[in-house]
């Protein structure tokens, strides 16, 4: 009789875990674009401000913008009534004066670097008046009641040393401002002879010639 091999129960296969597809996350690093455009940006910016600065510097080197021959006109007589009032705002009055002030010439408005186009010239429109007092104490009593009216009109004053020693116009101070129209606007002893001038400065002005000026 034939031998018979008993068979092991084979256990069931245990079923293979699901496979989950994992996905990667990665965190997206900071965008370098929007930082360059902020810099560029303000780069930009302060290119602009800086040309902006240049130009206004370059102007005023240049004497400022071209004006026409009756803006200078205009400016020159601006600048002699100015110097006009001073003049006329001094007391006690000095007892003797200019009664024509005298074109004070400067050779400091000129375009040496070649700014300036054809048909453009520069001048200053600048005046002087002598003035002639009995003695200091006068004088300075009318450099005081002028340095109130210009006070009185909101303008700020300085005060000029009186030359030491051995100077001409040694122990005469003087007075100094500039006015609303940017008029600068003097009374002091004359660094040469020492006399009292009264004196009005409207500044280097770039203009298109003109043969008409007011003197």
């Amino acid at each position: 009789m034939p031998t018979t091999t008993p068979v092991t129960p084979v256990a069931p296969a245990t079923p293979a875990a699901p496979i989950t597809a994992t996905t990667a996350t990665t965190e997206a690093a900071p965008s370098a674009s929007g930082g360059c455009y902020f810099t560029a940006t303000l780069i930009a910016a302060l290119l602009t401000a800086l040309i902006g600065l240049c130009g206004v510097g370059l102007q005023s080197l240049e004497g400022g913008p071209v004006r026409t021959p009756e803006a200078y006109r205009e400016r020159a007589a601006v600048t002699r009534s100015a110097g006009e009032d001073a003049l006329h705002g001094l007391a006690p009055r000095p007892a003797s004066a200019d009664a024509t002030p005298r074109r004070v010439p400067d050779t400091s408005c000129v375009d040496d670097l070649g700014f300036d186009d054809d048909g453009v010239t520069r001048d200053r429109p600048a005046y002087e008046w002598r003035v002639d007092y009995a003695d200091r104490a006068a004088y300075h009593s009318a450099l005081d009641g002028l340095r109130g009216i210009w006070t009185g009109r909101g303008l700020t004053v300085r005060t000029l040393e009186a030359p030491p020693p051995g100077t001409p116009g040694a122990g005469l101070r003087g007075i100094a401002t500039t006015d609303e129209n940017g008029v600068a606007l003097s009374v002091g002893p004359d660094s040469f002879t020492g006399e009292p001038r009264v004196t009005s400065d409207g500044g280097c002005v770039r203009h298109q010639p003109t043969t008409e000026l007011t003197e």
